[in-house]
């Protein structure tokens, strides 16, 4: 059975899907079987899987209303199953998460992302399913983390280790169905990704 990673965030510009994509060829890189599923409206994701034309990463189409059976049945497939979902509190979150193994939460340097935070959090309280929180788009300045952490408060304690820093080779690799460590494997970019996929396939199996 594989793992479901449900990615979240009210607030738009967190970084969701960026961060999602970036995962999912990462993964493949590793030679894991990996499925996205594209639930946020904008169809981000798609246009990105559409430019990467990869075999390696299997693009699942669903519908609201067959969203958690789409997910039971992919599950059984995968390696990893990374869902984008709409950040707002719908019934299409709930399904998602209820059948989510994680929800990753990328979350801005700004008092106002945490609190856009603030329902996805209390989402997957309710339903019991385990939540972490990104660092992304972090500036090189720690006063913004001293913010960040204050406007968490106990929530602090969801905060993965791996931070990501405001680089332009994380949007810019988009553009073209890439990926910042396909652009160059070198990059603090590229440390940074890896760096968040060994802490993710550490965390998953304690879940």
């Amino acid at each position: 059975m594989g793992h479901v990673i449900t990615f979240a965030q009210q607030k738009g510009g967190a970084g969701k899907t960026t961060l999602l994509a970036h995962l999912a060829a990462a993964w493949a890189e590793a030679g894991r079987t990996v499925a996205v599923m594209d639930l946020d409206p904008q169809r981000s994701l798609t246009r990105w899987a559409a430019l990467r034309a990869d075999p390696a990463i299997e693009v699942l189409e669903s519908k609201d209303y067959r969203a958690s059976s789409d997910i039971r049945a992919a599950r059984k497939a995968y390696d990893f199953v990374l869902v984008d979902c709409p950040g707002a509190a719908t019934s299409l979150l709930e399904n998602v998460i209820r059948e989510s193994d994680l929800v990753l939460a990328p979350c801005q340097p700004s008092g106002m992302d945490v609190w856009a935070l603030e329902t996805v959090i209390e989402t997957a309280a309710k339903l019991k399913r385990p939540l972490r929180i990104v660092l992304n788009r972090m500036p090189p300045r720690l006063a913004s983390l001293d913010e960040v952490l204050t406007a968490l408060g106990p929530s602090r304690a969801l905060l993965l280790a791996t931070q990501l820093g405001n680089r332009n080779a994380f949007s810019k690799s988009m553009l073209d169905g890439r990926t910042a460590p396909e652009v160059s494997g070198r990059s603090t970019a590229a440390a940074e990704i890896y760096g968040l996929r060994a802490e993710l396939g550490a965390l998953l199996p304690r879940l």
